[in-house]
């Protein structure tokens, strides 16, 4: 039985475990592993071959910027005036030609780098003294961009050697995998969490924390091991009725939990309708039916329609009848403010008569 009830727990959270771990991977991947890389810690970029580059985390000090090829802007709606938010340079290793994409609060001294590469090239200037230092992702270039790119380099001009040293990749600045390192320490929080609730849903299900009930309920029991064989047998038997086991005991789901109730238990028992609207426009109903027990609890059974609440509501009125079926707000009042009273109404007929009014 607890077997049987721990896999139908499984197959109603298996979407929920699902979709938290194709969230938790997506975030993963769609920072490309950024987390790892920052576990391992940025390589130096010159220490690295044209072959190994892509997809690396970096980080370089730079004192020579050969030319810049693209940079991105933004415009303000209200003023129309436009803000350069990021800038792209060509720079060099011992063996490769790449971008380098930095952001607004570099441009500047990347530009003063740029100027000094230049007057050093032409030779105004016998020593580079000036640099900036990057730390971000190797990536590879979008095709717009690589346009550009290629076009300063004069690509079509280039022998197939020089071709060869020119990498379509471009570092990113402050990029920690694909995203930015906010961004990519976002995404990896998200998916921790989501990758820990799969986890706590696994552990639900396989400890058996939806049957609580059941194991409670036996283990209060003089004889548990008995207890636990005569409840095996009365699963076996006992046909369910829209989910609901109605015999020597009541067995039900509410709110994720398999219930395990005495029948005497359960005091009474009635309709639950929700109407839906959406925009003060009548959407739908949900149905359910509510057992209320002796220590005052509260159980709702979710019903997939009326029929099916009726449907079991008559099962507990043939198998419970000490059950008190059907709701008014008087028979609420009752419940709360008379309760032993309330527990009096199936042998009572002048109280059924104040409460019902017959």
């Amino acid at each position: 039985m607890l077997k049987e009830l721990k896999m139908k727990s499984l197959k109603k959270n298996l979407a929920r475990i699902l979709i938290a771990l194709a969230v938790a991977v997506g975030m993963i991947v769609g920072t490309d592993f950024g987390a790892f890389k920052a576990i391992g810690g940025p390589r130096d970029l010159y220490s690295l071959r044209a072959d190994e580059l892509q997809g690396k985390y970096v980080t370089a000090e730079i004192n020579y910027i050969h030319d810049w090829y693209a940079y991105t802007e933004s415009t303000n709606s209200s003023t129309n005036r436009s803000t350069v938010t990021e800038k792209e340079y060509i720079i060099l290793t011992e063996d490769a030609v790449l971008g380098i994409a930095v952001p607004s609060s570099m441009i500047r001294d990347a530009d003063d780098v740029l100027e000094d590469s230049e007057d050093y090239y032409y030779g105004e200037l016998s020593e580079l003294t000036r640099s900036i230092t990057v730390t971000g992702t190797i990536q590879k270039m979008d095709a717009e961009t690589l346009d550009f790119y290629h076009q300063v380099l004069g690509y079509n001009g280039m022998s197939n050697a020089e071709r060869a040293m020119c990498q379509p990749l471009v570092l990113k600045a402050n990029c920690l995998g694909r995203t930015p390192e906010g961004l990519t320490w976002t995404m990896t929080v998200i998916a921790a969490g989501a990758f820990l609730y799969m986890l706590w849903a696994l552990f639900a299900v396989f400890s058996g924390r939806y049957q609580r009930s059941i194991r409670a309920y036996c283990k209060n029991s003089e004889a548990p091991e008995a207890v636990m064989e005569d409840l095996e047998q009365f699963y076996q038997d006992t046909t369910p009725v829209c989910g609901v086991r109605v015999g020597k005991w009541i067995l039900f789901e509410s709110k994720g939990q398999d219930i395990l109730l005495d029948t005497n238990n359960a005091v009474w028992a009635y309709m639950h309708t929700v109407n839906h609207t959406t925009n003060g426009i009548p959407t739908g109903k949900t149905f359910g039916v509510i057992l209320r027990t002796r220590d005052r609890k509260k159980y709702e059974i979710s019903m997939k329609n009326e029929a099916a609440a009726r449907e079991v509501l008559d099962t507990i009125a043939r198998d419970m009848p000490r059950t008190v079926l059907g709701y008014t707000p008087k028979m609420e009042r009752f419940f709360n403010q008379r309760f032993q009273d309330f527990l009096r109404l199936p042998d009572d007929a002048a109280l059924r008569a104040e409460v019902f009014g017959q």
